[in-house]
Parts: structure tokens; sequence; C-alpha cells
């Protein structure tokens, strides 16, 4: 007997074998999105109304989120840390170094960003990378240039 169709399963999620049996990963979300022709057709998609890929939205995102990164540690290395205003990040900065906690926070926002892209919140996603653009990098380049 096969750990997939237990009874001691069966009995834990009787979800999953309430079609006869359970679902093969092939025809879950996470089994198309890692197959080839998934994860292709996923990255081929466009955005509503426009020939334009989504996949841009997440990359100019990802760009964003560096260049900001990258801008902050610069202003900090320049100005000392009571330039960064967001006190989260400066309590952890004090703790772990700036270095640690940029690349952690710039990681999750990214990450952030890729399940936006995942779930087709294309639009959110461009908001808030324009919004990023002009709260963050047009005021720490102005302060640095």
């Amino acid at each position: 007997m096969s750990i997939l169709t237990s009874p001691t399963l069966r009995a834990l999620n009787p979800r999953l074998f309430s079609q006869g049996g359970p679902t093969p990963p092939s025809l879950t979300r996470a089994g198309r999105l890692l197959s080839s022709r998934g994860a292709l057709w996923h990255l081929a998609k466009t955005l509503p109304n426009s020939k334009t890929r989504a996949i841009w939205t997440l990359a100019l995102f990802a760009a964003v989120q560096v260049a900001d990164g990258v801008l902050t540690s610069l202003g900090i290395a320049r100005f000392g840390m009571g330039v960064e205003a967001n006190p989260l990040l400066v309590r952890s900065m004090v703790a772990f170094g700036s270095g640690a906690v940029l690349l952690a926070a710039k990681s999750i926002a990214i990450l952030g960003g890729s399940v936006l892209h995942t779930y087709s919140y294309h639009l959110l996603l461009a908001v808030l990378t324009v919004g990023y653009v002009f709260a963050t990098v047009l005021p720490w380049a102005l302060i640095l240039g």
C-alpha cells in the first residue's frame, strides 16, 4: 500500500480523496507552474488589453528594489543610520548590520512582488513600482546627488 493511499492519510485529509484519489501534481497550480509548459506559459502571459509581457512588471519591481537597496546603503555609509526613515530597519541594522538587513528586506520585498506576479496582480505590482520610484529612489537620488 502506498503512503498516498493509506487509510491514515485518507482520514486526515478526506478532501484529497474526494474524487477517488489524490490530485496528481500536474493538475495542481504549483504542478502547472513547475512543469515546462506551465512555466513557459506563465512567463509569456501578457498584461490585460496590452501586448506587453507581464514578467516585465516583476523585472522592473525587482530593479527598483535593488536600486533602493544600493542607494540606501550609500546613504547610510555617507550620513549614518539616522538618515533611514524606517525605525524597524534602523533597529535591525543596529542589531545585525546594515548590509544584512537591507539584503533581507529587499529579498522579502522581491519575494512579495513574485507572489503578486504569480497570482496575476500585475496592476498592483506596477503601482507599487511607481510608488517606490517616487517615494524612495528619487529622494535618495536627490539627497546623494
